[in-house]
């Protein structure tokens, strides 16, 4: 479907602004430093659900070492 210019979609009319939000600091400088990003934020999560799990049971979960 064609884009009409007199009534662009409301995503198309704020692009400018999230263009302008966005910068090169934002994004990891190599693809290297993407994964160690990415790797964190695994571990952080990991963290997190456990320490919920364990806030709602009441005691410390198992995580498989016996």
């Amino acid at each position: 479907m064609p884009i009409d210019p007199d009534d662009p979609p409301i995503w198309l009319r704020k692009l400018h602004v999230t263009a302008a939000q966005i910068g090169p600091s934002d994004y990891p400088t190599t693809p290297a430093e993407g994964i160690l990003q990415v790797c964190r934020l695994s571990d952080a999560q990991l963290a997190l659900m456990k320490a919920f799990e364990q806030s709602i049971r009441g005691k410390p979960s198992n995580s498989g070492n016996s």
